[in-house]
């Protein structure tokens, strides 16, 4: 019923982070006892996704979040663990679901924990977010059976991840390196309480800005700037829209 869907303008570009910070408040703020995050560019990829969906977290019995995709998180080593194929049965707890992933949250949660940090614009906004949720007592879910599905419609099951020395992104996608670096770091410092975590990443970094130059020089020379910068805004904690993106598409002629 289109009567029923309203639409709001932020007047401007948010980023990923600040966009989905403000719509959790619009919707938190209109008394909404689930919030749904969706995005244009990742629709549910099974017709009846956001159904069971709504099965798992209306059936439990204290408020979370719940998505279609989701991962472990290993606080040793700072990084997602990916859930094997074969445990992909039934709801599985979680300690992150990205963004694009069907997002479905109890406004609890909102309410106690708040929204995505709005000051990441881009760049692990989710990962954040899902963590402070965790951190929080919340619970996340997934339904295990769907995201099997997931991966079968992307070809992504039996993956086996070859891990790059290289930087793997074009040229044109670097200026996201600004961000994933400078949030990451941010928020293992000055969130988390995790300043190992953060020092593990500025050396990644600046390994990677070594190996960068296996992709020619200027890709390196780019590359490295950004880092850099990333590095240095993360411990300063200088959060923003710093870096201007490249656009994702072409302007129609």
């Amino acid at each position: 019923n289109l009567s029923q869907v309203g639409y709001r303008s932020t007047g401007g570009n948010f980023g990923s982070a600040g966009g989905t910070a403000w719509g959790f408040r619009w919707l938190y703020e209109l008394g909404f006892e689930l919030i749904y995050c969706g995005d244009d560019d990742d629709p549910p990829k099974t017709p009846d996704t956001l159904e069971r969906l709504m099965k798992v977290i209306t059936s439990m019995d204290r408020p979370g979040g719940v998505g279609a995709v989701g991962a472990k998180w290993n606080w040793s080593r700072g990084e997602l663990i990916r859930l094997p194929d074969n445990q992909l049965q039934g709801v599985i707890e979680v300690d992150m679901i990205g963004g694009g992933q069907q997002l479905i949250l109890h406004r609890d949660v909102v309410e106690n924990v708040g929204v995505p940090n709005d000051n990441f614009f881009f760049g692990y906004p989710d990962l954040e977010y899902s963590l402070r949720i965790r951190r929080a007592g919340y619970p996340l879910w997934i339904d295990g059976d769907l995201m099997h599905e997931y991966r079968a419609q992307t070809g992504r099951l039996n993956l086996k991840r070859r891990r790059s020395i290289m930087p793997h992104r074009a040229y044109n996608n670097i200026w996201r390196n600004y961000y994933t670096t400078r949030n990451y770091i941010y928020m293992m410092r000055y969130v988390f309480d995790r300043p190992d975590l953060a020092r593990k990443g500025t050396y990644k970094c600046l390994f990677q800005m070594l190996t960068a130059w296996g992709r020619g020089p200027k890709y390196a020379t780019e590359f490295a700037s950004l880092q850099l910068r990333g590095i240095v805004d993360g411990y300063r904690g200088r959060l923003g829209k710093n870096v201007t993106p490249r656009p994702k598409y072409a302007a129609a002629r």
